[in-house]
């Protein structure tokens, strides 16, 4: 490695969505438990930004009948620490993680006695809308109108992967990326969404480069398929592009995802960008009339920051797809486990040029049949609890930040299990692109040593 900007993006597939800071919770204790003074509040601070007209939540919260209707689900989802949607452990037994827009212990009390008590109305008063999160000072790019096809296959049955070439905005010159968030045209086609920064003028990568240009291997891919916009890119930004950074992962119910403060993402003055978009079609009945796509994506830059940001992607049960014989998850087990290990020197870090790095947020991604995934870094065997994930739900992704980031260095470990439930296959599944095959993903966003 020769440049923090070529740091090794081991492979590429996919924040803060829902909840705010901590609630303003009012609870009396000279009498019965009710809906506005006591839990009122709290659902206004951490629950309404979804659960409110309009939002992306199946029933409101800042509505005294729709809450009673729901009283019971709701209290089962804050007991089972479904809701608000956070899954990663964060007790501090596993890595030590920005919490606050979960709920404390004294407010999942309070509902309790709330539903437990009768749902009581209590005295209506008014309380302000929750501020909603924005991306201050973001500018868009947009890709084009886009009727997605499924490519079909065993690894790609109802998904295709487009790639589209489009000049960053001009306040990005030689500016650094410091957040950004992503508006599907169709929310229920776009699987997941990456950005990837690409060097025209930088040699491609690989046997399919033969010696070109990004530019130049990029503009062959797109001329294959005259008829449509864009090309197909499974795995990256498309057979042979030499990329140099995915600054932008983003899959459902992420949301804004804002960099640490004084950490960017470089984008150059030549650079280009890549936008890749996995459209899944497999919950689109048979016969209905073509869907079409124009997503969004905000972008925040500031003109210098302290520190650069990359953003690693291993994942070697997709990777042993490059092998003879793949491997495979068998059939018709409710949990089966794949572990993969590599070192930092795997991941790009040299020992010299970028002797560390430090882990700041860590992204899990699995599909449908995930549970639960649980990362580990250090010099131990097996190495330190860096993340525990419980309850996987691919409708509700995010990054998870942390409060003391993890530092990996050339030697560290790293080390990532990923378990699943297969018990309705009858063939063994194979890793792949497609919505029903499966990955063991995690996106890493680690800070480079500060100049």
């Amino acid at each position: 490695m020769t440049s923090p900007r070529t740091l090794l993006l081991v492979l590429a597939s996919t924040a803060a969505a829902v909840g705010c800071g901590g609630s303003q919770m009012q609870t009396h204790t000279d009498g019965d438990t009710t809906y506005w003074q006591d839990v009122a509040p709290i659902y206004d601070a951490k629950c309404v930004r979804c659960h409110q007209d309009g939002g992306i939540a199946p029933f409101r919260l800042d509505r005294y009948g729709e809450a009673k209707a729901n009283a019971a689900a709701e209290l089962a989802a804050v007991q089972g620490g479904i809701m608000p949607p956070y899954a990663m452990v964060h007790d501090g037994s596993c890595g030590s993680f920005h919490d606050e827009r979960t709920l404390t212990a004294d407010e999942k009390a309070v509902i309790q006695r709330w539903v437990q008590g009768g749902g009581l109305e209590g005295t209506p008063v008014s309380l302000p809308p929750p501020d909603q999160p924005t991306l201050e000072g973001a500018v868009d790019v947009s890709t084009p109108v886009f009727s997605p096809v499924a490519q079909g296959g065993e690894l790609a049955e109802f998904d295709e992967y487009r790639c589209f070439l489009m000049d960053p905005p001009a306040t990005a010159a030689g500016a650094f990326l410091t957040g950004y968030d992503v508006t599907p045209g169709d929310a229920a086609i776009v699987h997941h969404v990456i950005v990837y920064v690409v060097d025209p003028q930088a040699p491609g990568q690989g046997a399919a480069s033969a010696g070109k240009t990004n530019a130049a291997i990029m503009q062959g891919l797109d001329a294959a398929s005259p008829d449509r916009l864009g090309w197909p890119c499974f795995g990256s930004a498309g057979d042979g592009v030499n990329v140099s950074g995915a600054p932008v992962t983003w899959a459902p119910g992420q949301g804004i995802v804002a960099y640490p403060p004084g950490m960017g993402a470089p984008i150059s003055a030549t650079d280009k960008l890549v936008v890749q978009v996995h459209y899944n079609l497999a919950d689109i009945p048979a016969g209905s009339a073509p869907r079409t796509d124009q997503t969004k994506i905000h972008l925040r830059f500031a003109p210098t920051v302290d520190r650069q940001v990359v953003f690693l992607l291993p994942d070697l049960f997709l990777g042993s797809l490059d092998s003879a014989t793949p491997d495979s998850l068998p059939p018709r087990q409710a949990d089966t486990a794949y572990t993969w290990k590599v070192t930092g020197s795997d991941l790009g870090i040299d020992g010299t040029a970028i002797p560390s790095v430090d882990l700041v947020a860590v992204m899990p991604h699995m599909h449908g049949r995930g549970i639960r995934q649980q990362l580990r870094i250090g010099a131990g065997d097996p190495p330190a609890c860096a993340a525990h994930l419980e309850n996987w739900n691919f409708h509700w992704q995010q990054f998870y930040f942390y409060d003391q980031p993890i530092t990996i260095t050339a030697g560290s470990k790293v080390q990532l299990t990923c378990e699943y439930d297969t018990s309705r296959d009858t063939l063994p599944v194979m890793p792949g692109w497609g919505t029903k095959n499966e990955m063991c993903l995690a996106v890493m966003m680690v800070a480079l040593p500060a100049p």
